[in-house]
């Protein structure tokens, strides 16, 4: 028994120095696989040097001779030029997506709020200054068509009753006028308009449009003067010489016909003034005015 127990000690040491020899031969095979593998590196790299010493004297004859090149030397050019430039090889995304393939686009979305408004230039801000100062100072004064334009305060409209006869070398004043009728009820304004005496007369001071449109019927002639004509007025108080007056005059013919008279024009009239209608036949036959010849008048202003 003790002679059993004493061996196993010497064979664990024995052991032990198996495993420990062991160990150093891997360590030595290690060093000279590393050493190989440096000496074949340091080749391959020796190689690679000569290779392209090889190129470079060999495309240096091609690039100083034009006229001879030869085929290795082209092929050398061109491997070594593959990869530069516009013919650079870029080396391909190697990750793969997790999902698959895009769908289609989505409607479009809200729309956002409008954004703030952009500041005024220097020359709007002096333009809205200026319009500013001058609707003060028409406020500050009297401005009649700010608000409504102004309303007619008077005015006639009224035609010719009945037909007027003229004897030759005579003046006339035409009356009486007719009410005017339902259409024109609208174009009168006030009471100061009488048909009986075709006088108009002016409740306040200031300038008159006035018309007067007259169809006139004349008989056949047997001699015709130079001066023979027809004269119509719109006379001031019955004084078409003294007075500023509308008037327009017709050369008569001697062939008797009808014929119109259209005068317009403005007249200042003073409070209370009247104007009516003349007119002058200085023919040498008598004439008429017919019936429905207008008579009109409106305040134009102050």
């Amino acid at each position: 028994m003790p002679s059993r127990f004493s061996s196993e000690p010497a064979l664990t040491t024995g052991g032990r120095l198996l495993l420990l020899l062991g160990l150093m031969v891997v360590v030595v095979e290690a060093a000279s696989v590393e050493e190989a593998q440096t000496a074949g590196s340091q080749e391959v790299q020796e190689v690679q040097e000569e290779e392209e010493e090889e190129e470079e004297e060999m495309l240096e004859p091609a690039s100083s001779n034009g006229s001879r090149v030869s085929p290795r030397s082209s092929w050398l050019l061109f491997r070594r030029n593959s990869n530069k430039g516009e013919n650079r090889r870029t080396k391909a995304s190697r990750r793969t997506s997790k999902h698959g393939l895009p769908g289609p686009p989505g409607p479009p979305g809200p729309q956002g709020p409008p954004g703030l408004p952009a500041p005024l230039l220097p020359q709007q801000q002096e333009l809205i200054q200026q319009l500013k100062l001058k609707l003060g100072d028409l406020a500050g004064g009297e401005c009649l068509q700010c608000h409504r334009p102004p309303r007619v305060s008077t005015s006639f409209f009224s035609r010719l009753l009945q037909a007027a006869s003229i004897p030759r070398r005579s003046l006339l004043e035409l009356q009486p006028f007719g009410q005017p009728s339902e259409s024109e009820r609208s174009l009168q304004r006030g009471p100061s308009f009488n048909s009986s005496t075709g006088r108009y007369t002016a409740p306040i001071s200031g300038f008159y449009q006035l018309t007067a449109s007259l169809l006139i019927e004349s008989g056949d002639r047997v001699q015709v003067r130079l001066r023979d004509s027809v004269r119509a007025a719109v006379c001031i108080e019955s004084l078409c010489q003294s007075n500023l007056s509308v008037e327009s005059v017709m050369g008569a013919a001697a062939a008797g016909g009808t014929f119109s008279i259209l005068l317009t024009g403005t007249l200042y009239l003073q409070a209370g003034e009247y104007v009516s209608v003349f007119v002058d036949n200085a023919t040498g036959s008598a004439i008429s005015v017919l019936q429905d010849s207008l008579f009109s008048g409106i305040l134009l202003g102050i």
